[in-house]
């Protein structure tokens, strides 16, 4: 499948889009915002995550402060959504680093810029991989930079799509040149929810996969490790 990857994604972007929806991304939000919900919804639910956020906007209602503040209340904030000690330092640490090469916590001048430098801006603060620049990116401004998470990873192993050896974050770097622009949103939020509700990482079911007559996994499935 290697070979005819960039076909297949339309292919496989149309068998998704008909059984979960066709989703388009319409609202801008604040980067800063869409930067550090993403760092909070690492490891934990997407319910834990969007109460770690709204209690850490509700203490520091501007992330400048953030800066300032001290990790422990930090932490305190952010508990509901687990690793709060890890998270809370990457947090800070981040907010730091922006305020101090701008002069205030704020990320909307990445809007205005080509979509490869905003990305890599992003990657260079410490702390921000590849699925959270994309993230921070695709959710927050509708820059299609495709994110590739464990569910989407999951899949495309599965699918045949990554290489011997390939992990995450190569792969990602690898695919989201070819995934079109038009289809970065529908296709990151589709795959996530063909995840979660068909591919498990254990047990698949695959009787009653959209996808199955262009998976390698339906030949492997007494042998499934991902």
């Amino acid at each position: 499948m290697l070979k005819n990857l960039k076909p297949l994604i339309g292919k496989i972007e149309g068998m998704l889009s008909r059984r979960y929806g066709h989703p388009k991304w319409s609202t801008s939000r604040p980067l800063m915002d869409v930067l550090v919900e993403t760092i909070l919804s690492q490891n934990t639910s997407d319910s834990n995550s969007r109460r770690a956020f709204l209690s850490l906007k509700k203490k520091y209602p501007r992330w400048d402060a953030v800066a300032g503040a001290d990790i422990k209340s930090i932490a305190l904030a952010i508990r509901s959504g687990g690793l709060a000690n890890i998270k809370s330092r990457r947090i800070k640490e981040l907010i730091s680093f922006i305020v101090g090469k701008r002069g205030h916590a704020g990320l909307e001048f990445l809007k205005k810029m080509p979509r490869e430098e905003a990305y890599q801006y992003l990657l260079a603060i410490k702390g921000v991989g590849p699925k959270t620049a994309a993230c921070t990116l695709l959710f927050g401004a509708g820059i299609p930079v495709y994110p590739v998470d464990t569910h989407i990873y999951r899949i495309s192993c599965r699918l045949g799509w990554v290489k011997r050896k390939e992990d995450r974050e190569s792969f990602q770097e690898r695919f989201r040149k070819l995934v079109p622009d038009k289809m970065a949103y529908s296709l990151h939020l589709n795959l996530i929810e063909h995840g979660r509700r068909i591919c498990h990482p254990r047990k698949p079911e695959c009787p009653g996969c959209c996808l199955i007559k262009v998976c390698n996994w339906k030949e492997k499935i007494h042998d499934a490790k991902h």
